[in-house]
């Protein structure tokens, strides 16, 4: 998880709401990739026209 502006009590605030289910993520993720192909997707998420929101990369 990161964002440019966010302090740890707003981290911390987001994965209780999380974990308590009061927030839902899933709309928000709009791609995934495993970690071996990012460089070959990552420019890609760069362009508006893709519809990036959050692009999960997935490890093993």
């Amino acid at each position: 998880m990161s964002s440019r502006n966010a302090t740890r009590e707003d981290f911390q605030h987001v994965i209780a709401s999380m974990k308590s289910k009061e927030v839902d993520p899933t709309p928000y993720i709009t791609h995934r990739v495993l970690f071996d192909k990012v460089k070959d997707e990552f420019e890609q998420w760069l362009n508006p026209a893709n519809g990036v929101i959050k692009a999960m990369i997935e490890i093993g």
